[in-house]
């Protein structure tokens, strides 16, 4: 039983997050001290000031505000974990509100205050509380919630809690299905162009092949795909972007037969989600056409989603997703850095600061991305297979969710990702055991 002595709707989200979700307790909020104090099994208690029963953590005010203001976060280290919202109480079993600290990394309060975007008008990974802490390649919240875990397994020994399994979450982006087959005669008119003024006699020659049927469009790693999955028993998600051409949304034409062939095959190996492009971002009305037309293209509902290029606001960007029936969104991390954007390596719902309110949405936080490693980190493969295995480390270790990115041009052996399929057969072999393919 958890003993506050105000309730509130932050407070019922973050303790059932931590204790039921996480620690995989059963848990009673109340703010009735009799029914606290006539409690015989294990007790905690949040509160400004400590009664002398059960278990007492020291609150600092942030679960019972109910508006969004800037916060003084003094960082500090306890048991080598990084820690905020200090607290000031010998009875307190731990020296930070760690409920608090918990609610403000995964709510990403931090978002919903002034910032400069960068180009794309995404948050930065160098502004966050996570970055000026050091601990963006840490799951905090998950290590908070251990220490958590310990204290009460000391206090109640007889206690029970339900066991957490590590999960692995493969997912493929399909930003561009394919290099040269699909585009308009303009923009293939357009492409030639290019390749001509850039003197690039070999790319001209191969786009030629390519739509002669001569050569495989380098895109085209579909086979080796949806074949790496099933040797390691795992059915992939893949985001494709359904969207009309823009700047930076440029996929397929969305009505090439070719297109649709291939995006109910790979439904059928895995399961298909939205990639709402940037475009939809600015004019909301347009996720509903995109949603819409992959759903007819696949002949059901769909329910997952990622923003292309990892955008998202709060909360706009996730009311939008709930209006038009996803479930699911698999955009929560930084292009820039592999990490912990939320600080936690479990799925977790969605919480809107402005309304104050949990929704229907659950928020899966991606750990790492192909690209990450390649364009901003110029890791080279040998050095990426490395970090990606630290991060399966990590994860495992707290029986979290390991959510990877990946594209369908990233297999391409031919090209600038020369290379790096050995990168992804690592990982999956190191997450599943599967054997490599020869």
């Amino acid at each position: 039983m958890v003993y506050l002595p105000q309730l509130s709707t932050r407070a019922e989200y973050i303790f059932t997050l931590l204790l039921r979700d996480l620690m995989g307790v059963e848990m009673i909020l109340t703010d009735r001290r009799e029914e606290y104090f006539s409690y015989t099994g294990p007790r905690l208690e949040y509160a400004p000031e400590s009664s002398g029963e059960g278990i007492f953590i020291r609150s600092c005010g942030l679960l019972m505000e109910k508006s969004v203001n800037p916060q003084t976060l003094e960082l500090f280290t306890f048991k080598n974990y990084p820690a905020f919202f200090p607290v000031h109480d010998d009875r307190s079993a731990f020296p930070f509100d760690m409920f608090a600290a918990a609610f403000y990394m995964v709510t990403r309060y931090e978002e919903y205050l002034s910032f400069i975007p960068d180009r794309f008008g995404r948050f930065r990974a160098s502004d966050s509380i996570a970055t000026a802490g050091n601990f963006l390649t840490i799951p905090v919240v998950n290590l908070w919630t251990d220490l958590l875990n310990n204290h009460i397994r000391v206090a109640y020994p007889s206690i029970q809690f339900r066991e957490k399994n590590f999960r692995f979450i493969p997912t493929i982006d399909i930003d561009h299905a394919y290099a040269y087959k699909q585009r308009t005669f303009i923009r293939t008119l357009s492409g030639y162009g290019k390749s001509l003024m850039e003197g690039n006699l070999k790319k001209l020659a191969h786009r030629t092949n390519v739509l002669l049927g001569l050569q495989k469009d380098p895109n085209d790693q579909y086979d080796f795909i949806r074949e790496i999955h099933r040797r390691a028993g795992l059915n992939p998600l893949y985001f494709v972007l359904f969207a009309n051409y823009g700047r930076d949304d440029n996929n397929v034409t969305l009505s090439g037969r070719t297109f649709h062939r291939l995006l109910r095959s790979l439904d059928d190996s895995g399961t298909m989600g939205i990639h709402p492009s940037l475009t939809s971002g600015k004019h909301p009305k347009v996720l509903h056409s995109e949603i819409r037309g992959l759903s007819k293209v696949l002949g059901h509902e769909i329910a997952t989603s990622r923003q292309h290029f990892l955008k998202v606001t709060f909360p706009g960007s996730y009311h939008n997703l709930i209006r038009h029936g996803i479930t699911d969104d698999y955009s929560l991390g930084y292009a820039s850095n592999p990490g912990f954007r939320a600080g936690i390596a479990d799925p977790f719902p969605f919480f809107d600061l402005v309304s104050n309110r949990s929704e229907p949405l659950m928020l899966h936080p991606v750990a790492l991305m192909d690209v990450t490693l390649k364009d901003y980190f110029k890791l080279s493969p040998e050095e990426a297979i490395l970090l990606s295995r630290s991060f399966v480390d990590t994860i495992k270790a707290v029986k979290g969710e390991f959510v990877s990115v990946w594209h369908n041009e990233s297999f391409d052996e031919t090209g600038r990702w020369e290379g790096w399929r050995k990168v992804y057969e690592d990982l999956l072999s190191y997450t599943s055991g599967m054997r490599k393919i020869e």
